[in-house]
């Protein structure tokens, strides 16, 4: 038996290293775009780039070990069928229990390995990611905002620069046209002042236009000839590229969501009220910490019987098999995720329902691939 089991241990780890290397390129690809145009259009540092594009491969990874063992299990159990190697082992007394033991106790491993992975490695390279990005937004904002010119590098805002002071870096003479899509209560803005500066706070990761003495011109959705205008003496404008940074951060609170471990993630929960993180994301994040992990069990249970019921199309119906149950475990968990955040579905159920309907589902196909010998077992003698 230890051959055998040392057998298909080697075959799942083999095809799922190959679909993991597979899914990673195709998830980072996206991400490359992203980063090539900071390369192109923002002129960044190509070592900056490669350091960004390895703090973003945790993120991709703790999505696609998964998805890349599901092919693997699927693979190997429908080639065992193909392959007559199913029969042969059941020939030889090696009931369907002891075939499948080995892919259940690997995926148990994977998912305590990725449980691991996503609450320490995942949420320090987000962190990392968002302070390396800040440095990099820091050095570009005072070199992209230059005089006499139309500046539409950072979100939400397109710039015009009257003057600039080379010596104290002062900006005269600011135009601020904000980017929004213009709806009744949220009517077309203008900012005009008559001066500002860039503002940096490494301490709160945060990158501002501050504009003195100015007017905020605000028109009107229902009647576009009047136009209101709001007087000030000083009024800060945040700045960020690709939707990176957050606002308004206190040092105590640099980390999102997404950057705690779990044991972060359940003191700010226990703060109640007197937490800055919103609740829904608290519990929600929380819970995608093991449940993103599970999910590699949740695909051998329904991995394993639906390889071995393969009995045409080999590698092409696995491979269809395990783009199909991946396209509905992750609709799925965007769907439980959407209503998660938004507060409108039980937090526990909206992260761990993809992994209920795969084990529900795997249990099913368990029982019509054991039929056959339950209805055998039990057959009474004539």
């Amino acid at each position: 038996m230890k051959i055998i089991t040392r057998y298909i241990v080697n075959e799942v780890s083999f095809s799922t290293i190959i679909g993991f290397i597979i899914f990673t390129f195709f998830l980072i690809m996206n991400s490359l775009f992203v980063l090539s145009d900071l390369f192109v259009k923002y002129g960044v540092d190509i070592v900056k780039i490669l350091k960004l594009l390895f703090l973003l491969l945790p993120s991709t990874v703790a999505i696609t070990v998964p998805m890349a063992f599901l092919v693997g299990v699927l693979l190997t159990y429908s080639r065992l069928v193909q392959d007559n190697e199913y029969i042969a082992m059941q020939t030889s007394g090696i009931n369907i229990f002891k075939i499948t033991k080995p892919a259940i106790y690997l995926s148990i491993f994977i998912m305590f390995i990725m449980i691991l992975f996503n609450n320490y490695v995942l949420p320090a390279a987000n962190f990392s990611y968002k302070k390396l990005y800040y440095e990099i937004v820091k050095k570009r904002a005072t070199i992209l905002i230059q005089e006499h010119a139309f500046i539409d590098d950072f979100d939400n805002y397109i710039f015009y620069i009257g003057d600039k002071d080379s010596k104290s870096d002062l900006l005269k003479n600011i135009i601020v046209f904000v980017k929004s899509d213009v709806t009744e209560k949220n009517p077309p803005k203008l900012i005009l002042a008559k001066n500002g500066e860039i503002m940096t706070d490494e301490n709160t990761l945060r990158i501002a236009l501050k504009l003195n003495n100015g007017i905020i011109q605000i028109g009107s959705y229902l009647t576009p000839t009047k136009m209101n205008q709001v007087f000030f003496n000083t009024n800060i404008i945040d700045l960020d590229i690709k939707g990176v940074l957050r606002k308004n951060q206190n040092p105590n609170e640099l980390k999102g969501t997404r950057e705690m471990t779990a044991e972060e993630l359940i003191l700010e929960i226990k703060k109640r009220d007197k937490s800055k993180h919103d609740k829904n994301w608290l519990y929600i994040e929380l819970y995608k910490k093991f449940s993103i992990p599970f999910a590699a069990v949740a695909f051998a249970i329904i991995g394993l019987p639906l390889g071995l019921l393969t009995k045409k199309g080999g590698r092409i119906a696995a491979i269809s098999f395990s783009i199909v149950l991946i396209f509905i475990y992750y609709v799925f968990l965007s769907f439980g995720q959407y209503y998660g955040y938004e507060g409108k579905m039980n937090h526990f159920f909206a992260v761990w329902m993809p992994n209920f309907f795969m084990l529900i589902a795997g249990f099913i196909l368990f029982i019509i691939l054991l039929f056959p010998y339950i209805k055998i077992k039990f057959r009474k003698p004539k």
